[in-house]
């Protein structure tokens, strides 16, 4: 399970305070709030402290970086965030934590691949279900999604012609 999770790319500055605009690639730019600390690598090893954090446009101000001119040499840097100063709702899981689970056919109970990647749809997220020679994508919705337990795997109902 990784400690450090991406948290989505700085854009270019905004004004002449410092601000960068923020590309969150979380479910929400609201579910980073209360984040003290954005890292510059999925290691842990530098991080930038922030200062403030506007959700709603989605931009950060980080200490040190107070203006245009400093805050600029971060565009297009990608952030990770520790997981421990995060909370998640209960029953809900992180998608990194999702990747390489078993998949099965709730209805018969048999193994169909391996949940591959989550993807961002439209209106909801896909899985990528891959398995031999075949790969599906699901809707994570109940019509669809079982079961899912980052312990035991996901429990899938597929349709006919998949």
């Amino acid at each position: 399970m990784k400690k450090y999770l991406e948290a989505g790319r700085l854009c270019a500055p905004r004004g002449v305070k410092g601000e960068l605009r923020f590309d969150c690639w979380c479910d929400s730019p609201e579910f980073l709030r209360g984040v003290e600390r954005l890292y510059l690598d999925e290691a842990g090893g530098d991080f930038l402290r922030v200062k403030k954090y506007f959700p709603s446009i989605p931009s950060i101000v980080f200490e040190g970086y107070e203006d245009r001119r400093s805050a600029s040499v971060l565009t297009g840097r990608t952030l990770w965030f520790n997981r421990a100063e995060v909370v998640l709702e209960d029953g809900a899981v992180f998608n990194d934590d999702l990747i390489g689970l078993p998949v099965y056919d709730a209805e018969s109970g048999l193994e169909i691949g391996t949940l591959s990647a989550v993807e961002e749809g439209t209106r909801h997220w896909l899985y990528r279900v891959s398995g031999g020679e075949r790969a599906y994508l699901l809707p994570a919705v109940p019509e669809f999604i079982v079961a899912l337990d980052p312990e035991k795997g996901l429990r899938v109902r597929l349709i006919e012609g998949l």
